[in-house]
């Protein structure tokens, strides 16, 4: 049984570094953000003795997982960098093709994203989604944790980007349209934040 319908937030951090290449000031040159990230989900409070969501719409500890798993993994102490900024590919990824590279980093988003959607609809234990690494050296054994995106990565874009990951294991594992995700507020700074969802 459904009593009502209310909306519930969730908020992780995490440090993130981009460039704005053709932004006219500052934001042209490679610094990082501290980034908060709310999701905020509604649906109806559940109203059934013995399910483990009991008087909830849905657990924050699930929310929190899919949030790290997904935004965490693939972000965190990462640099965002647009496919069509020649001068940071060149730096990082030098002679190579830089469609090629995003074709790459595409698949690997798409595989990656796939795998977590399935394990969660089949209510198994979803390990958090791996990207690839670049600059391999004796310093940097594990490589640079790089993220390549098909877009200029300015707060809107990325929140937008956010938006869409999250959207699949909560569609996974509730259903579409039961609970919803009802927005992605991204601050990229204590003062600024942009907002997108439904």
């Amino acid at each position: 049984m459904i009593k009502n319908r209310c909306e519930l937030t969730r908020r992780i951090g995490i440090d993130m570094g981009h460039r704005v290449p053709d932004h006219g000031s500052k934001c042209r040159n490679p610094h990082g953000h501290r980034y908060e990230i709310l999701a905020t989900c509604e649906g109806p409070v559940i109203n059934q003795r013995g399910n483990e969501e009991n008087g909830m719409v849905i657990d924050f500890g699930n929310i929190k997982k899919y949030m790290m798993d997904l935004l965490d993994a693939a972000f965190d102490h990462g640099f965002v960098i647009y496919s069509k900024d020649v001068a940071m590919m060149n730096m990082f990824f030098p002679g190579q093709d830089h469609e090629k590279v995003l074709h790459e980093y595409n698949e690997v988003w798409e595989k990656e994203l796939n795998i977590y959607r399935d394990a969660v609809a089949n209510s198994e234990k979803p390990l958090p989604i791996s990207l690839p690494r670049t600059l391999y050296s004796d310093q940097d054994p594990d490589g640079m944790k790089i993220i390549v995106v098909d877009y200029v990565p300015t707060a809107e874009n990325l929140a937008q980007h956010m938006f869409d990951m999250l959207q699949i294991p909560i569609q996974a594992h509730y259903g579409n349209g039961v609970i919803d995700l009802k927005n992605i507020v991204l601050y990229e700074t204590p003062n600024g934040s942009v907002q997108v969802g439904n």
